[in-house]
């Protein structure tokens, strides 16, 4: 499953290989869209770890009657904040349209739709993963990947489509990913199982909302910044800003799998064990991390050296030395991230719920300060909107480290919630 999940993000990461057959102002709007995706996925973060949960204690056909009708119930929930959302961007269109730059309607409206796979996919690949069924997780999650980066490869380089042919790829490979899990999931949530379960929302939302918001918050500070960047900065400087962007974001993407694999270990150990794991895993996350941003600032240092003895890339010096000067940047404010991450992980794998709010005030207050960006007289530079985003990272980090620091102190245990 490890290796599913590397290669999916291996795909997916590659796909911006074929940026290089765009124009800047396409690449750039390309990843605002995969960010503002990133955003549109929040309300379903918690959505997976809850699934795989509630279908691996799905043993009697009681509770597998009662799994079957909350899929159908919450897959509703998520269909109508879909249309709610669908209609009140439909609204607004026109602004939106002007602040991201957007001349192609089209681009819009995919996104839109994306918006709709995008939140089935974590219930589907939670069932899977709840039953165990590793194999077809797998392939979901490598289908996705593949059909992404083999379709953008098409209609972007032999088709000329620019960016709405690299969003119709990103829709195509989720369909794909939904189909393949409906199918090998259809038996959890057949019609007769539903017939007979009960629904108790309360109880969903008690375990859903807590890791939605802990979860989003981090998602928020990943993804938010690209977004004021295509907004404030001229069309041509969000191209460069996203490639080099997409690096920063890799740092965290890829260290992510630690507090994955920390989890779990997390949430079942013994109160004594529980800091000595997280000091392990947060030891690792910081190593490899530090590693990553040396070897990648020491890369785009030289890159510009290297690339100017290469015909191929020569002619493409000036583009590259706009991307490689801000990679240094990017890497390194990525790192509190990256750390904080792990932190996280350990609260919510103990349930610890009640430090949530000042992590959402951390990214409001990220939102307020990048809004206000927007309103100074003169442009800020690329190097601003990084800089901004590296210091509330490391306040994110900061409060993550704080409040986890109740993982060594004797924690009153939530009381038990009843199985549905």
């Amino acid at each position: 499953m490890l290796t599913a999940t590397m290669i999916s993000g291996l795909l997916m990461f590659a796909v911006h290989f074929f940026g290089g057959w765009m124009t800047t102002n396409e690449y750039g709007l390309f990843v605002t869209l995969l960010q503002v995706l990133n955003i549109i996925m929040i309300p379903a973060l918690g959505l997976q770890t809850v699934f795989a949960q509630q279908a691996a204690l799905a043993k009697n056909s009681i509770d597998q009657a009662n799994l079957s009708i909350s899929i159908q119930k919450i897959s509703l929930y998520c269909i109508i904040i879909w249309g709610i959302v669908l209609l009140l961007l439909t609204a607004n269109k026109d602004p939106i349209l002007s602040a991201f730059k957007i001349k192609n309607p089209l681009i819009f409206y995919l996104t839109l739709i994306i918006g709709l796979p995008q939140l089935f996919l974590p219930i589907l690949l939670g069932l899977l993963q709840g039953k165990q069924n590793f194999r077809w997780l797998g392939m979901a999650s490598i289908t996705n990947g593949l059909i992404r980066f083999l379709l953008i490869g098409i209609l972007v380089v032999f088709f000329g489509l620019q960016s709405t042919g690299a969003i119709i790829g990103v829709l195509i490979g989720l369909i794909a990913s939904c189909i393949i899990a409906i199918w090998h999931s259809r038996n959890i949530w057949s019609k007769s199982k539903i017939e007979s379960g009960n629904f108790h929302p309360n109880l969903w939302i008690r375990r859903i909302v807590p890791l939605t918001l802990g979860l989003g918050a981090g998602q928020f500070m990943l993804s938010a910044d690209m977004l004021a960047a295509r907004s404030i900065l001229p069309e041509g400087d969000s191209g460069p800003y996203g490639a080099a962007g997409m690096i920063g974001r890799g740092l965290v993407i890829f260290t992510a799998p630690l507090a994955a694999v920390m989890f779990p270990k997390i949430a079942s150990s013994k109160d004594h064990l529980k800091h000595d794991i997280l000091k392990y895993t947060v030891s690792r996350t910081a190593i490899l991390s530090f590693t990553i941003c040396t070897i990648c600032t020491l890369t785009a240092l030289a890159l510009p050296y290297i690339t100017l003895h290469i015909d191929a890339l020569a002619k493409k010096q000036i583009i590259i030395i706009k991307i490689t000067t801000l990679i240094p940047y990017f890497i390194w404010s990525m790192l509190p991230l990256a750390l904080a991450n792990v932190y996280i992980a350990a609260l919510l794998a103990k349930e610890r719920y009640k430090g949530i709010p000042l992590l959402i005030i951390i990214s409001i207050s990220y939102a307020l300060a990048l809004i206000a960006l927007g309103y100074k007289q003169s442009t800020p530079s690329k190097e601003t909107i990084i800089l901004i985003l590296g210091i509330f990272n490391l306040f994110y980090l900061v409060a993550a480290k704080y409040l986890t620091k109740k993982l060594d102190k004797p924690f009153p245990q939530p009381s038990a919630v009843p199985e549905s």
